[in-house]
């Protein structure tokens, strides 16, 4: 079997992941926070390292918070949700995830501006300017996607930041295809809110995802998504305004976060940039392969361009579902098909409706497997 879903979930976890997880469920799943007990303070003892080896890993300011969430939509919709209110503009790309669309567009229903600014029709690159251009008195927040989960695109996210804050804007910057392949630097890219998710670059499991919100961004004020039990203020029936707790209500999951800080430790062993020249060499051999044959058209940016490990492919004449049919049930090679949970990224590029073959490589993607992956497109294609 060869794994090209990473942009969906990372496959194989490292064993360290499985064994910390395994560690916490059989013998140590208390609940932190709650009681005094050694297995109840070892679950805090995890909880608090996680959250400090999290901003360390992003290089988050002195006075950040990491809060914990479910995945990387819930942490989107708490900074959305959370901040914006009636009257407030909001800036994104047209190569946004439905993770932050369809959030906005509830929003935009209680009455928040969307601009949307265009991206490059070829590479799905955002111009900085064009962002500068459509910043008004209102707007209040900047949220991009850090990079394409459809076309691989990596946005300018510190030249952004950077616009964000010469003009007094917020800053939240999607990492769902980045955390832990790319090195995010959260001061230098002046980032405000940056949402994360455990189960893909991360090399943890699924469940766990969480938001680092910077100074700035606790001091305008975000209200939660649910309230109820903290461990902290038993004696108060009103949310705790204190981060993390004012925006982490009932048991946290503990396996989760277990396995997240396992693959942290794992990362930060292997090294990020070491992780990302390798996913960069199996791309740009992946597009010099694919490249060769005529019936394929990639989209998105060449090798040589700010990319992650995401290639978009049609082959001409060939029903996308057939060709995913044949690369899984006739090669066990597994991508995924369709519209990526992206229809705007699509609609930017000349894809919509039918969408495009993804195959998106890993931390264990071999050169042997994309070898072989060019050598059974190129017989289909035929």
């Amino acid at each position: 079997m060869i794994y090209l879903d990473h942009a969906a979930t990372s496959n194989p976890k490292p064993a360290s992941v499985v064994d910390a997880m395994t560690h916490f469920i059989s013998q140590g799943c208390a609940n932190p926070g709650r009681a005094s007990h050694p297995l109840a303070n070892d679950g805090a003892r995890l909880i608090f390292e996680t959250r400090e080896r999290l901003l360390s890993f992003f290089n988050a300011e002195e006075n950040a918070q990491a809060v914990f969430t479910g995945n990387i939509t819930e942490s989107l919709n708490l900074a959305l949700k959370g901040l914006l209110k009636a009257g407030d503009n909001v800036i994104v790309s047209s190569m946004e995830h439905n993770a932050m669309m369809r959030p906005l567009r509830q929003l935009e229903q209680d009455g928040i501006t969307i601009t949307v600014v265009a991206c490059d029709s070829e590479t799905g690159r955002i111009n900085v300017e064009d962002i500068a251009t459509s910043i008004t008195p209102a707007t209040k927040l900047i949220a991009i996607n850090h990079a394409s989960n459809t076309f691989g695109t990596l946005q300018p996210i510190e030249d952004i930041g950077r616009l964000c804050r010469e003009q007094n804007c917020l800053f939240l910057v999607d990492t769902a295809q980045t955390a832990g392949c790319i090195t995010i630097d959260m001061v230098k890219s002046n980032i405000d809110f940056l949402a994360f998710t455990g189960h893909k670059g991360l090399l943890g499991p699924m469940g766990i995802g969480g938001l680092i919100l910077s100074e700035q961004a606790q001091n305008a004020g975000i209200t939660p998504l649910i309230t109820g039990g903290t461990g902290s203020n038993s004696e108060l029936e009103t949310q705790p305004d204190f981060l993390p707790d004012a925006l982490e209500s009932g048991t946290p999951n503990l396996p989760g976060i277990a396995g997240l800080n396992a693959g942290l430790c794992w990362l930060e062993q292997q090294g990020v940039a070491a992780i990302h020249q390798h996913e960069k060499q199996l791309t740009q051999q992946l597009l010099e392969g694919l490249s060769a044959i005529p019936a394929v058209k990639l989209f998105g940016p060449t090798a040589d361009m700010p990319r992650v490990g995401v290639v978009s492919l049609i082959i001409e004449g060939k029903d996308n579902g057939e060709v995913d049919e044949a690369l899984a049930y006739d090669h066990e090679i597994y991508c995924r098909t369709g519209l990526h949970c992206s229809p705007a990224s699509h609609k930017t590029m000349g894809t919509f409706p039918n969408g495009t073959v993804r195959l998106s490589v890993g931390a264990f993607t071999t050169a042997k497997d994309i070898d072989q992956v060019i050598a059974v497109i190129k017989q289909i294609a035929e």
